[in-house]
């Protein structure tokens, strides 16, 4: 791995817990990205630092004016990781505890009534061409309704390409979804002749 992304006083320690994530199995791709926005902010506000300290994480931690919950806790659970790794190489660190803090209420999913699914797809439908985006106006209305009516998150959605649509056998290919996994979706026959249309 490539440690030129990171420049900050913990580089060589931020590169190493990546690397070993890394040879053990993870993908540890999100997280160090984190890292290295982590890194960023320990050259510009701690350029000195030796240590992990308490001050630093909870800094790093704070909830920002355009966080969710999800994005805090996702912040203290990675530097914890990395604080755990530091302690382990001898390097004085603070390891934030489990849920320090609190959890978001949990989601409560929202269904839709036919009423409401029905205008919902034809204001997708009513996109309009965009010179920024040319093709937004045919791409929205079968993203949506793939994303409805096969199941799809929507980042397996986005990253589909043109050869992951099999509009003769009617078979969406799903590759590196969570967990790594991929799978076969099926398609019903009206979104089959709107993605050849």
């Amino acid at each position: 791995m490539n440690n030129d992304r990171y420049t900050g006083p913990f580089k060589d320690h931020i590169w190493r817990h990546v690397d070993l994530k890394q040879a053990v199995g993870y993908k540890y791709e999100t997280d160090a990205a984190h890292l290295a926005r982590f890194d960023r902010f320990t050259l510009e506000n701690y350029p000195g630092a030796m240590t992990l300290t308490k001050e630093m994480v909870l800094d790093w931690c704070s909830k920002k004016a355009h966080d969710t919950q999800a994005n805090q806790l996702s912040r203290a659970s990675i530097i914890r990781q990395f604080g755990l790794y530091l302690d382990s190489v001898g390097v004085a660190a603070y390891v934030i505890p489990k849920r320090y803090y609190p959890k978001e209420m949990p989601y409560v999913p929202y269904i839709y009534s036919a009423d409401e699914l029905q205008r919902f797809f034809a204001e997708t439908d009513r996109c309009r061409y965009c010179y920024e985006c040319p093709d937004r106006h045919l791409i929205m209305p079968l993203f949506f309704r793939m994303i409805y009516t096969c199941g799809l998150r929507v980042s397996e959605a986005r990253l589909l390409t043109v050869g992951d649509v099999d509009l003769e056998q009617g078979i969406l290919s799903v590759h590196h979804s969570k967990k790594d996994n991929s799978r076969l979706v099926p398609m019903s026959d009206e979104l089959v002749e709107r993605c050849r249309g």
